[in-house]
């Protein structure tokens, strides 16, 4: 197991932490979000390179264009909902070209031809919801209840409690429910449709498991739940909302306990798979597909062995 009897002043302030020690009994708890049960899921070994469970040191991460574009462009929807006047665009409800443009002002220029397309795809949505909010006598419900909203919740695996963390791009409310809402700048597949399920669950549970004050200090009310969910691609034109899924729900929780017991085991094996090997910040390092590095148990450290890629220790 991991031997770290020393952590950063915020993992103890904060009371979780990535680099648990299961044997340290005033140790932090393990943290765990959306994004490193996603990360284990894609590649444990991986997830070591990037969440450092070992203290060994972190292996930089290849910051490519996609992964800024995607950072600016969720900033900028946070801005559009905070920033955005329903009555100003009241009076161009039956011209739908001004709507949408006017919608597009609230958007920054974009850099480049590609960001520019979503946010012009994002304009286009906001204008069709917001005419169908006023069709249907529902303006209140055009904004977002919530906006960039971070849950946490102590949550108990594998008879191990760790802290759920995730951070909820939107959530909206209809038909009696709340309904998180996914917004993501890359292209859609049918095929993401399975993890998409899986990371909309995630939040479904820090939902219920998080303490009511919780839901209360973010602006939203215990006493409802999360009958919806969806994601938003506007990369693809694309937006799918639908009930929530219990065999999610229970995938979800089989990964909680796998990463656990990973955890426990100290097995983080590199799971190599040509179609995502592309999609891998780590590919330069990955020992299965040819990469020089490799994750030594024995000493509880990654040895680094350059291969065509200079990726450094932090």
């Amino acid at each position: 197991m991991s031997d770290v009897t020393e952590w950063s002043e915020r993992d103890l302030n904060n009371g979780f932490t990535y680099q648990w020690n299961p044997t340290a009994e005033d140790g932090p708890k393990l943290k765990i979000t959306k994004s490193s049960l996603g990360a284990y899921g894609f590649c444990p070994a991986s997830y070591v390179m990037n969440y450092n469970p070992f203290g060994a040191g972190k292996v930089k991460q290849e910051v490519n264009e996609a992964m800024l574009r995607g950072t600016t462009i969720h900033n900028a929807q946070e801005d559009f909902w905070k920033a955005v006047d329903v009555d100003k665009a009241m009076p161009m409800i039956d011209d739908q070209s001004a709507l949408v443009k006017h919608f597009r002002g609230y958007y920054p220029e974009g850099k480049d031809e590609e960001t520019r397309d979503i946010y012009r795809a994002m304009s286009a949505w906001n204008a069709e919801r917001f005419v169908e909010c006023v069709m249907e006598g529902t303006i209140d419900l055009f904004k977002p209840v919530g906006n960039e909203i971070k849950l946490d919740a102590e949550f108990e695996v594998n008879g191990v409690t760790v802290h759920l963390q995730g951070i909820i791009d939107r959530v909206f409310f209809d038909d009696g429910g709340y309904i998180p809402l996914e917004l993501k700048t890359g292209p859609w597949k049918d095929s993401k449709k399975s993890r998409m399920r899986k990371e909309m669950a995630f939040y479904q549970l820090l939902f219920e498991e998080c303490e009511e004050q919780v839901l209360i200090d973010a602006g939203l009310d215990p006493t409802i739940g999360v009958t919806h969910w969806g994601w938003f691609f506007p990369a693809s034109n694309y937006i799918y909302v639908e009930e929530v899924k219990k065999r999610s729900m229970t995938s979800v929780l089989n990964s909680l306990g796998k990463l656990v017991d990973a955890y426990l085991t100290e097995d983080f094996p590199y799971q190599y798979f040509y179609e995502t090997y592309d999609n891998c910040s780590f590919k330069y390092n990955c020992e299965s597909a040819g990469g020089g590095t490799t994750y030594n148990r024995n000493k509880k450290r990654i040895n680094r062995i350059t291969i065509n890629s200079p990726v450094d220790f932090w």
